[in-house]
């Protein structure tokens, strides 16, 4: 492709987002990002991204944002955790963007989906997922995240096998980077970022992928022809254990935090017994074990096809990227 032709950005103010227009620009690529309220545009003027303001949810808001683009990235999702927005945003949203890259005859749609939509309970301890693995099956017991992301992308991959629109998805592992949500649910429960409860499972390795070896993958399928109609997992390949990446990273960004380590067993039971305890008073339950066995199925997820197809590797090592990090959280405190 043409560094000159336009790249429309979705979810532009988010953690790839923010990161996908700074590196596209370094490249020399001319970018329109996309915001939904102007008090969120940051520094994305200043790194000489054009901004438009839609919202993904109002078509005719978008329209205007689509005008002279040849390529699209779509990276926004819905963020509020509830029901109405994963509908709203993140499937319905995704179904607007497709709908104006086929009237517009965008040359090619970066998706960007999730590890989250393969069905890891149904999966044995240790097994390799790539791409043709079963995805979910309840995506509903999953939660509202997989199962928007599973329902998003549906609409995509059945655009791309009818040929209505030229796209290549992404199924990034868990995305961490400068300024991001470093601790996830995959990891415990943390409070206040004071006290972390990980969940110890024997074992279990994290599905992770730095925000810039991610946004790397984005351009490699972005400028490559071949990566049209495919889809890709693209998780580091580095295995790190839940202990190591509480102890060489989350401590230095937290110094004083306390650290308390629940047996995956223990907490299974006690979820077992709160989802009783809750259906009989007609509630619903905080975790289920279902969701449980989900986020701590010890797997390996492989990115050697993208490797293969498309060259990418991890650039930034794990040393490398929690350097990164915990320089930007003191540049931000100085």
């Amino acid at each position: 492709m043409n560094p000159k032709e336009r790249v429309l950005v979705t979810g532009a103010t988010g953690l790839l987002g923010r990161r996908t227009v700074e590196m596209l620009i370094d490249q020399g690529f001319s970018v329109r990002a996309l915001v939904r309220t102007p008090s969120k545009i940051g520094n994305l003027a200043n790194l000489g991204a054009e901004i438009a303001q839609g919202d993904v949810t109002n078509p005719d808001s978008l329209k205007p944002a689509f005008k002279d683009i040849g390529y699209v990235i779509h990276a926004a999702a819905d963020t509020s955790g509830t029901i109405e927005g994963a509908r709203h945003v993140t499937i319905e949203g995704t179904r607007n963007i497709l709908d104006l890259c086929a009237s517009h005859q965008i040359k090619k749609l970066v998706y960007i989906s999730s590890c989250s939509v393969y069905g890891s309970a149904d999966y044995k301890d240790g097994q390799v997922v790539d791409e043709n693995s079963p995805l979910e099956r309840f995506p509903e017991r999953r939660g509202i995240y997989s199962w928007a992301k599973l329902e998003a992308e549906k609409i995509v991959l059945d655009c791309m096998n009818q040929d209505k629109v030229p796209a290549v998805c992404l199924r990034p592992g868990t995305i961490y980077g400068p300024g991001g949500e470093n601790f996830s649910p995959m990891l415990g429960f943390s409070f206040k970022n004071k006290v972390f409860i990980i969940i110890n499972r024997k074992g279990f390795i994290l599905p992770l992928v730095y925000v810039d070896n991610l946004v790397q993958a984005i351009l490699a399928a972005l400028v490559q022809d071949k990566s049209t109609g495919q889809v890709y997992n693209v998780v580091d390949p580095q295995q790190i254990s839940k202990k190591e990446y509480m102890d060489t990273f989350i401590r230095k960004l937290y110094p004083d935090v306390w650290f308390v380590y629940v047996p995956y067993v223990f907490l299974s039971a006690a979820t077992a017994l709160q989802e009783m305890l809750f259906k009989a008073l007609r509630r619903n339950p905080v975790l289920t074990r279902y969701r449980l066995i989900s986020s701590q199925k010890s797997l390996i997820y492989d990115s050697s096809k993208i490797k293969s197809h498309l060259g990418w590797y991890n650039t930034f090592s794990f040393k490398v990227a929690i350097q990164d990090i915990v320089k930007h959280k003191k540049h931000d405190y100085s």
